[in-house]
């Protein structure tokens, strides 16, 4: 019986080996990770996606998390009460250093209104795109994309109950209504807030060519992850509140 149980791992190692040759050219893996922050962004879109990629980075030899601001001081969510914001992300570079990144997010929120406005971070965003192997939005982190012209001809998608001001905001791009995440080349795009935890799951899957990571990192958060970017109810939620509101 012990020889038996032998042989099956010896022959279960020799079938993971010859299942699949290993590429002599293997693509080096986007393992700099940075995280644009401005004030009032929304803590999900940020927390929720880095959350998933700490323990991708726990498991990945060499991955880091960094995030990048205007300055070094704290950065607070749009949470707050009468004495302030309720929670802070501490930067790890300013814009202004043009740290070396493989993958740059961005989240959206109430301040990605005024980062929309702010040129600064518009031009940050612009010079550090071609160093990118790829960047990525949450939520209406997407508009501030498309203000530094990366999304111009290019399908997207964002926040489903911002919608109309996001096209608006947003000329020339082609909005995808329904998508839980988009992908278009080098630029992934995700839905409303919690969408972006699907799409870091999506991308180390199809990025990383890991799944099972990938579910590894959701099953420790006990998150349900939406594998399907098709996957989209909120899209007739978001748009038929949007129709009643301009009635």
């Amino acid at each position: 019986m012990q020889l038996l149980r032998t042989l099956a791992v010896a022959l279960t190692g020799t079938l993971a080996v010859s299942a699949g040759k290993p590429n002599p050219n293997p693509k080096p893996l986007p393992l700099k990770w940075g995280v644009l922050a401005f004030p009032r962004y929304v803590g999900l879109d940020i927390y929720g996606p880095l959350e998933l990629l700490n323990v991708v980075a726990f498991n990945t030899p060499g991955m880091t998390l960094s995030i990048v601001a205007e300055t070094m001081d704290p950065v607070p969510a749009h949470i707050s009460n009468s004495a302030g914001a309720l929670t802070w992300v501490k930067p790890t570079y300013t814009i202004d250093q043009d740290p070396e990144f493989d993958v740059l997010l961005i989240p959206g929120g109430p301040g990605s209104r005024v980062a929309y406005n702010n040129t600064r971070i518009i031009d940050y965003v612009k010079r550090t795109y071609p160093k990118l192997k790829y960047i990525t939005s949450t939520c209406t982190g997407a508009q501030i994309l498309a203000k530094a012209g990366i999304l111009k001809g290019k399908k997207a998608t964002t926040a489903k109950f911002a919608w109309a001001e996001m096209v608006a905001s947003g000329p020339g791009v082609n909005w995808q209504p329904c998508a839980r995440w988009v992908v278009d080349g080098n630029i992934w795009t995700s839905s409303g807030v919690a969408a972006g935890i699907d799409m870091a799951h999506a991308f180390v899957t199809e990025v990383f060519k890991n799944e099972t990571l990938a579910d590894k990192a959701a099953n420790i958060l006990e998150v349900e992850i939406h594998k399907d970017p098709h996957w989209d109810p909120f899209c007739k939620v978001g748009l038929s509140v949007i129709v009643l509101d301009s009635d």
